[in-house]
């Protein structure tokens, strides 16, 4: 993943566009997205009533779903391909406006997720996707943005609020591209083992997951999960590292 040695190009990675219950696009372009799971009877449901009780709670999710998004679509202006581009060219991050067929595939969103039933959290996430032979592979990067909202705030956004949040995201892939820029084998083999629990990833459902810590820096806490690397505000998460 070395930026010295790699071409990267900006694209669409057409895995954010898969649609479900639970996330739905924000905006036309689908650059933004908005991820929630309240609202379902929970995995008794399902225990108790099988499949019928499986499609009722994903029924329950999608009608609550379907109702923010109703409030919130079109009124968050933020523009992650234009943000990366500034930020990639404040930090000499060789990322081209297309690539060629043989570069890095670089695609920014934004993810506006309920971590519960009033609270929203909104991040910058950035998805790399290259070939090695014949193998494909993927990484992903998220960085927490400042502040918690509820979908009335959020829906009536002022202008000043809309450029607060604009900035921050720039810093955010600012952060992300630094570290990434950096990132090697040998240090991610290093990386402590940790538990963690965490609403903001996981939200819903408080439960101890596994992964490593890569660095606590200039507050927020990076974690390597089994989906990516995630930057998350320290006030979100609690770990430790775990025992041999």
């Amino acid at each position: 993943m070395s930026s010295q040695n790699q071409k990267y190009g900006l694209a669409k990675n057409e895995s954010i566009t898969k649609t479900d219950h639970m996330t739905q696009p924000l905006n036309e372009g689908q650059s933004i997205f908005y991820f929630q799971n309240q609202g379902g009877g929970g995995v008794g449901l399902g225990l108790l009533l099988g499949p019928l009780g499986v499609a009722a709670n994903m029924k329950m999710i999608e009608n609550v779903t379907m109702g923010d998004v109703e409030k919130i679509k079109g009124k968050i202006t933020l523009n992650p391909e234009a943000e990366l581009q500034q930020a990639a060219s404040s930090t000499n991050f060789p990322l081209q406006p297309s690539g060629a067929q043989s570069d890095i595939k670089v695609t920014p969103f934004a993810f506006i997720s309920k971590t519960n039933e009033t609270t929203v959290h909104v991040s910058s996430v950035i998805l790399f996707e290259g070939q090695d032979e014949q193998k494909k592979w993927a990484r992903r990067y998220q960085y927490q943005l400042p502040g918690m909202y509820t979908l009335d705030e959020l829906s009536a956004f002022s202008e000043a609020k809309t450029s607060e949040l604009q900035i921050a995201s720039i810093a955010a892939y600012k952060a992300l591209l630094t570290y990434i820029a950096g990132e090697k084998d040998e240090a991610i083999a290093q990386e402590p083992k940790i538990t963690y629990n965490s609403l903001y990833i996981s939200p819903r459902f408080d439960f101890e997951m596994m992964g490593s810590l890569v660095m606590e820096k200039e507050g927020r806490v990076w974690i390597r999960t089994v989906s990516g690397v995630i930057a998350v505000d320290p006030s979100d998460i609690k770990y430790q590292v775990a025992k041999n």
